[in-house]
Order: C-alpha cells, then structure tokens, then sequence
C-alpha cells in the first residue's frame, strides 16, 4: 500500500493539468553493501514500521481453519525504501512505465499483476520494438527477442527491415551466433 488514500492520486496538479501524483516507484533500487551495513549498524531502530491490515488464516469456534472475508489483523512492515532518507546521494531515474515496469505480484490465473500479464506486457514491447525496426507483424500471439539479438530494442532492423513475421515469434541467435529469426510456440 502506498499510504495515500485512493482519491489522492487522481487530484490535479496545477495549471498544466497533469495529476499532483504523476510518478511512481517501480522498486528497482541499487544500495552498496557497506550503505546498508551503515543503516543497520546506526539506524535500524530509526526505521519506521508501517502497518498493513491482512486477512490473517484463522479457526473458527469448532477448531477449523479459514481466511476472514476481511482484515482481521494487522502486520507490521519495513520496506527498502525507508533507507533512503539515511543515504549521502541518492538518484532517481524517470521511465516509460510500459517499458520498463510489469509488476509480478500474483499467481497464475488471477488476470492482473499476474505471469500472463506480465508475459504480455513484454510480449507488446518486442512486437514494438520489431515494427519500429522496420519489420511486420500478422496473426495472433507472443513476440519475444533474446536478449542475446537485442536488449532495448537496438540493431533490429538489419534482422526484421522489410520482413514479414507471422506469430507467435521468437528472434534468438543461431548455434553459430548468426541472427535467426524463427517461430515457436512460446
């Protein structure tokens, strides 16, 4: 949870009409060792405890198990991002959220924040990545580029410009580290 209520996102920010809360933390941080042992050592108990309502597995009055249909306790947290106010430097970097960001936070079948979605949202930015360097795209289903041929997208189009592609299609290099672009059910 962020904290804020659920109206406080969507308030306008000004004259520019953008929203008051634009941005996010997609949870991408990097710390030094030696910054976290510094914390550790003189600021664990400085860290605040934030707590989140759960709905805790419980037994009934006959002794069985069940989960409430509401909160029925609370948990205490820490989260990484606590630490920041004890950092000498600090940077933050802005992203295009679809590219950089599919959050995985549940299991299979749950349609959100979920490996399907997930699966997708990666799928949507080769599939970009390719008709941006020139190639096409017919039919139904995955698109996924190695990371060995491309990792953002870069030097594509000596590989897809002008070709046609049907889906699903998986660009990887071939044993001789030649540039394949094949299909695959994905």
């Amino acid at each position: 949870s962020s904290g804020i209520n659920a109206e406080c996102p969507l308030r306008p920010g000004g004259d520019n009409g953008k929203l008051l809360f634009s941005q996010g933390n997609i949870c991408n941080h990097y710390f030094t060792t030696s910054f976290l042992r510094k914390v550790i050592e003189n600021h664990a108990d400085d860290l605040a405890f934030h707590i989140a309502k759960k709905k805790i597995p419980t037994v009934d009055d006959e002794g069985k198990a069940f989960v409430p249909d509401k909160p029925n306790g609370i948990k205490m947290e820490r989260f990484v991002f606590d630490v920041f106010e004890f950092a000498d430097r600090f940077l933050a970097l802005e992203v295009n959220r679809s590219e950089e960001f599919s959050p995985l936070k549940n299991g299979p079948g749950t349609g959100k924040c979920c490996p399907e979605t997930c699966r997708e949202d990666l799928s949507s930015l080769h599939q970009k990545w390719v008709k941006a360097a020139g190639g096409s795209l017919s039919g139904e289903g995955l698109c996924e580029v190695s990371p060995l041929v491309s990792s953002a997208g870069e030097n594509l189009s000596r590989i897809v410009d002008g070709k046609s592609f049907t889906l699903p299609l998986y660009l990887d290099l071939t044993e001789t580290g030649k540039t394949n672009g094949f299909h695959s059910k994905l």
